[in-house]
């Protein structure tokens, strides 16, 4: 008696899980992905790319360490940047001039420019409004 009872259940419990799987459809969405979304993916990783190697430079880092800049924010603030404010940073770096004592004004530029950026944005909030 106890095993037919316990048979019942199970084809009862079975039944409805079974009823339930054909009742809420598995959905998914798929599009084409365009030539100039894939072209702007690929400029904003080149532009990560190329922003964090300057970055991760060792003359760049002690700079910023010694100015009281974590690098570690700063890779995460880089990180939170959209593409057109990375490719906009990449042409700064390319409008700098190189050389040994214009390294600080360098970092003092993309730190300044990095830091301008995010509070535009909406990410941080230095500038404290009265």
């Amino acid at each position: 008696m106890y095993q037919f009872f316990v048979r019942r259940l199970l084809v009862g419990v079975l039944s409805l899980s079974l009823m339930g799987t054909g009742i809420l459809p598995a959905v998914s969405y798929a599009g084409i992905i365009g030539t100039q979304s894939m072209i702007e993916m690929e400029q904003a990783d080149t532009d990560r790319a190329r922003v964090e190697s300057f970055i991760g430079q060792d003359n760049v880092r002690d700079q910023m360490i010694s100015m009281g800049v974590d690098p570690a924010e700063v890779s995460a603030r880089l990180a939170a940047l959209t593409g057109e404010e990375l490719r906009m940073l990449n042409q700064h770096i390319d409008g700098l001039p190189a050389g040994g004592g214009s390294t600080v004004l360098v970092v003092i530029g993309i730190v300044f420019l990095v830091l301008l950026i995010l509070e535009f944005t909406g990410v941080i909030d230095i500038f404290k409004k009265i």
